[in-house]
């Protein structure tokens, strides 16, 4: 295991894998405190659990934000799937030590804390959806996605090379950060409670990294690890056997409430919560919530 020159919160780590893998990911929170896995969203990357520090001060958690394959300092896995990310956690918590741990994963991170609990519940104490990408295994969930997202979902299906080569402009984005100004005026196309997170720059200078540590592992690693969220998941919900706790915003354009209803209602014993929040807003401002409920299972 090597690790990076970066210091305090948010220090890069690297795992050299059995098969030749590796898995690059960032500690937050009391490094000596409960282990949690963190699966961050897309098109994010390990940065992206800076929110969670103040909360594993507080609580005496130990924040392990992990790159998914292909992002970051993370190998890419050719043809991957939500399945192969699990063995990987798992690896990395025997190398660390960690035994049991929590999972949460965040918007895109959703399904991966879901995929830990059915693939390795030997390692998981309990799995946390905050905001989560749902099974697009219909046509009604894919129906209730943002407008954006049902037309990737349609290119990708298509003509998956223009996808691709669409991701482009993000990678000029994230190189040449564009001025404030500019970014505060594309956060007036969010939400309310959105809008109080993207467009408040404190919050957007420490969300923005997570965006560009994404991008600069290219476009086919971004491609790939978005083109995950358009096939069927590779494990059946029904099937998962640790406590599940499901959390969601009624003002969440991106992906419907009710789709993370209805995929709670699959998990047997999982719980949902739904709040008065956005997408984006839902695990700033409910993170003493959402950590509080997890801790008391």
């Amino acid at each position: 295991m090597s690790a990076g020159q970066e210091q305090g919160p948010g220090r890069e780590s690297v795992l050299e894998l059995t098969g030749g893998h590796t898995l690059g990911w960032r500690e937050y929170g009391e490094p000596d405190g409960e282990p949690v896995i963190f699966f961050h969203g897309w098109p994010a990357s390990s940065p992206q659990g800076i929110f969670l520090h103040p909360i594993g001060r507080q609580r005496g958690l130990r924040i392990l934000s992990v790159d998914r394959p292909g992002i970051g300092r993370s190998s890419r896995i050719s043809h991957r799937n939500f399945l192969h990310v699990p063995p990987l956690v798992d690896e990395l918590a025997d190398s660390l030590e960690l035994g049991k741990c929590r999972v949460i994963g965040v918007s895109g991170g959703g399904p991966y804390a879901l995929a830990c609990a059915w693939a390795i519940p030997h390692r998981v104490r309990t799995a946390v959806v905050c905001c989560g990408a749902p099974p697009l295994d219909s046509v009604e969930a894919r129906g209730r996605l943002h407008a954006t997202y049902r037309a990737l979902l349609a290119i990708q299906e298509r003509w998956p090379v223009v996808l691709r080569a669409l991701l482009a402009p993000a990678i000029t984005v994230a190189r040449v950060r564009p001025p404030w100004p500019v970014m505060k005026l594309a956060s007036l196309a969010l939400g309310p409670r959105d809008r109080a997170v993207i467009g408040d720059r404190a919050r957007f200078e420490e969300f923005y990294p997570s965006f560009q540590h994404a991008m600069r592992s290219g476009t086919r690693a971004v491609h790939e690890d978005g083109a995950c969220y358009s096939r069927y998941w590779p494990f059946d919900p029904a099937e998962i056997g640790v406590p599940v706790r499901i959390w969601h915003g009624s003002q969440d354009i991106n992906f419907h409430w009710q789709l993370a209803e209805n995929l709670a209602a699959r998990i047997p014993g999982a719980a949902f919560f739904k709040r008065e929040e956005g997408h984006y807003s839902l695990p700033i401002f409910c993170v003493e919530e959402i950590v509080g409920d997890m801790l008391a299972l």
